[in-house]
C-alpha cells in the first residue's frame, strides 16, 4: 500500500503544541489514549474515476489520480480506512 502521510497540530497533545509528520495510521498508534480532543480528517477517498465527472453546472472535476490516492481495490482501501478510523478512536 502506498504511503499515506498526515500532519496533525495539536494544542496540549502530548504535552505541547506540535506538528507530527508521518503515515497516519502509525502515528496516530503512538499518541496516549485520550489525549486528543478533536480530529479533522481528509482521507483519501478513493476517486479513480473511470469517466467524467461533472458537477451540476457541467463543468469537469479534475479527479484525483495521485499516488496517495491510490489503493489496490476496494477491499484494500476498507482496509486502510477502518485502520484509520480504529486509531482515531
Amino acid at each position: 500500500m502506498t504511503s499515506r502521510f498526515s500532519f496533525f497540530w495539536g494544542a496540549g497533545v502530548m504535552g505541547s503544541e506540535q506538528i507530527i509528520v508521518g503515515e497516519c495510521v502509525a502515528e496516530l498508534s503512538k499518541l496516549p489514549d485520550a489525549s486528543v480532543d478533536m480530529i479533522f480528517a481528509d482521507p483519501p477517498y478513493n476517486l479513480q474515476l473511470g469517466g467524467d465527472l461533472l458537477r451540476p453546472d457541467n463543468s469537469k472535476v479534475d479527479a484525483v489520480d495521485d499516488d496517495w490516492d491510490r489503493f489496490d481495490d476496494f477491499a484494500a482501501y476498507d482496509r486502510f480506512t477502518h485502520a484509520w478510523l480504529t486509531q482515531a478512536r
